[in-house]
């Protein structure tokens, strides 16, 4: 035991026994105190350190708890880790791989950023504010099981005037984050199939998260692929799959920004009502972002079947990172939902939804909607100028609404792959949209590039790629 050099000071806040406890864990992982070899007994111990058998008792215990130590009956307790066995197990990152998780670019498109400059952050502080103590005291306990109804009531309210949604407060359900509402869903289905498991379909180009989600589930999913640019959901395709459950973005798909006619959707419509085990699942993600004309009205005010669940999210407008989404369930499902998930306390802290209720009642929520619509305006604006520019190379979609543009540089040979590399060789982050038409596709976001750094950046990325501007 002299070799372990212990030492305890009793001058310290820190307890004897975690003082004991970290020493010996110390010289365990440090491999002094190899695997299988005995600790002194407790007694022993506490007669050469001078301190309390409960003391030593209360160490050896938090040891034995981690798993850094074992003892039986009658014998002295011995070392169970071992270091070497843990160095084997840890995965050895590649170049590759470290190169990937540190890597920082000078300009990077990423399409799901937003512009957190724009964020207002002294009107959220002050909303945190003017919750009085005993309000806050109040929401450190759990609330309602689908969410805060001042919150919920406010949502209505939103999306009946912005949207054109039509629902009871009691049919919305706050959750965090849309991978949760899918998770919900998905359970709330399983309970209603008869024998035969429903079948999903999907965008081709749909939310990659609700796609691993279905998969991890072992959901039978049929991605619907592209008809035109216009990006037409095929009815034919739903039927031939017999597909239940179609989760689909009708007022925005990627990565053409699409936006379903109204003789679509009620075509959807139609195809929901012929069978009662069909229903849409309707993603309405960044609608509040249109650049030309009104927001076009969602799939699930056109319902008048209860075919529609819509799901929205305040990821865009406000931030990614507050995890606030909500589901619109059809009257139909709420009983069936209540008695699966009724159980569940809100998954989002009371706190945040109250936040959000009152900047939405106060009006200051829409203003700072209308605000942000003309920031991403100029930014949209600008982006499409500058590409202007090397239209003898590059076309674009999308400008109509949205974080992003989709350009296609019709004219190329080269792979996805090597224009990727040669974009990050400029300290550029591109996003290559991978398509069986072999389309050099690539999704340019610009929610968090201000202006000045798309006027260089753009440029920039041309220049790399070869491509000249018709006009300087």
């Amino acid at each position: 035991m002299n070799e372990m050099n212990l030492k305890l000071d009793k001058q310290l806040d820190l307890p004897l026994y975690l003082q004991l406890y970290q020493q010996i864990k110390q010289e365990i992982i440090a491999g002094r105190i190899p695997l299988g070899e005995k600790l002194p007994s407790k007694r022993q111990l506490s007669k050469w350190l001078a301190i309390s058998l409960n003391t030593v008792e209360s160490a050896y215990a938090q040891l034995q708890a981690e798993g850094y130590i074992q003892s039986n009956p009658r014998t002295r307790s011995q070392v169970s880790f071992d270091i070497q066995q843990t160095i084997q197990n840890i995965p050895i990152l590649t170049p590759e791989t470290e190169s990937n998780a540190t890597k920082h670019y000078q300009f990077d498109f990423n399409p799901n950023y937003i512009d957190t400059d724009f964020f207002p952050i002294n009107l959220w502080k002050k909303q945190l504010r003017q919750l009085n103590n005993q309000q806050l005291q109040q929401l450190l306990c759990h609330g309602e099981k689908q969410g805060e109804n001042i919150l919920r009531e406010q949502i209505r309210k939103y999306l009946y005037s912005a949207r054109g949604v039509q629902c009871k407060t009691e049919q919305i359900i706050i959750v965090a984050g849309i991978e949760i509402a899918m998770m919900q869903l998905c359970w709330l289905f399983n309970q209603l199939e008869d024998n035969k498991p429903f079948t999903y379909a999907m965008e081709q180009y749909g939310y990659t998260a609700v796609e691993r989600l279905l998969t991890i589930n072992q959901k039978h999913i049929v991605k619907l692929p592209l008809l035109t640019t216009s990006q037409k959901i095929d009815l034919n395709l739903l039927e031939q799959y017999a597909v239940n459950i179609l989760y689909a973005t009708p007022s925005h798909q990627y990565p053409y920004a699409s936006v379903l006619s109204i003789n679509e959707r009620y075509q959807l419509l139609e195809w929901a009502n012929k069978q009662s085990d069909r229903y849409i699942i309707e993603d309405d993600y960044d609608s509040e972002f249109r650049y030309q004309g009104r927001p076009i009205p969602a799939l699930q005010g056109l319902d008048h079947q209860g075919k529609v669940i819509y799901l929205g999210s305040f990821s865009k407008v406000l931030m990614p990172s507050l995890r606030l989404s909500f589901i619109v369930l059809p009257q139909q499902l709420l009983r069936h939902y209540q008695q699966i998930c009724g159980q569940f306390n809100c998954s989002v802290p009371r706190i945040n939804q109250h936040i959000v209720a009152n900047f939405m009642q106060s009006g200051r929520f829409e203003r700072h909607i209308q605000r942000m619509r003309t920031h991403y305006r100029k930014k949209m604006e600008l982006l499409c100028h500058l590409l202007q520019a090397y239209s003898q190379d590059v076309r674009y979609y999308g400008a109509q609404s949205g974080f992003y543009l989709l350009i296609e540089l019709y004219k190329e040979t080269r792979t996805l792959e090597e224009l990727e590399k040669l974009a990050e060789q400029a300290s550029i982050k591109v996003y290559p949209i991978q398509n069986l038409q072999q389309k050099r596709l690539f999704s340019l976001g610009f929610g968090n590039l201000h202006l000045t750094e798309l006027k260089y950046a753009i440029p920039k990325l041309m220049q790399i790629w070869h491509y000249t501007p018709i006009f300087c």
